[in-house]
């Protein structure tokens, strides 16, 4: 959705040429500013700026969540998450009722496993939407070099 907007505003692209280089463009520059926030958020940290590492984390997240969901669909991911609180509710249900004492161990490992599941779907996507935007720049790259013609995407 963000993606449509920045191609209909930005780059006002209407032909298959302007779309594509519009989304290399937008894949790369999502990758820089990724980059180029945790360079900040680790020298903004060596000053104590607090106010300035939270601003550069929170631009990380928003660059990291808009590369991933311009390449991937976000369902499988909000379809774990949902699972993972579920799983961790009733895990703290079960170990209200059965223990002695509420020490909250078990409810910490299905959280700490609830996270790592949704740690794995982001890796797997970013991994997946690097390799998208890398197909995507070759596909660029053959036609401006090499004067392929590009077919119709859907």
């Amino acid at each position: 959705m963000v993606f449509k907007l920045v191609l209909n505003y930005i780059f006002k692209a209407e032909t298959e040429e302007e779309k594509l280089k519009a989304s290399v463009i937008y894949g790369w520059s999502l990758i820089v500013i990724a980059l180029l926030s945790i360079f900040l958020v680790d020298i903004a940290a060596k000053f104590r700026n607090n106010s300035i590492v939270e601003f550069f984390a929170v631009l990380f997240l928003i660059a990291t969540i808009l590369f991933i969901t311009r390449y991937n669909s976000i369902k499988p991911l909000l379809g774990a998450a949902s699972a993972g609180i579920s799983i961790v509710a009733f895990t703290a249900v079960l170990e209200s009722i059965f223990s002695r004492r509420n020490d909250g161990s078990a409810t910490m490992g299905a959280i700490f496993g609830a996270l790592l599941v949704l740690g794995l779907i982001i890796t797997k996507n970013s991994i997946m939407s690097l390799y998208y935007l890398s197909r995507e720049t070759y596909r660029f790259y053959n036609y401006k070099m090499k004067s392929i013609n590009l077919e119709k995407t859907i």
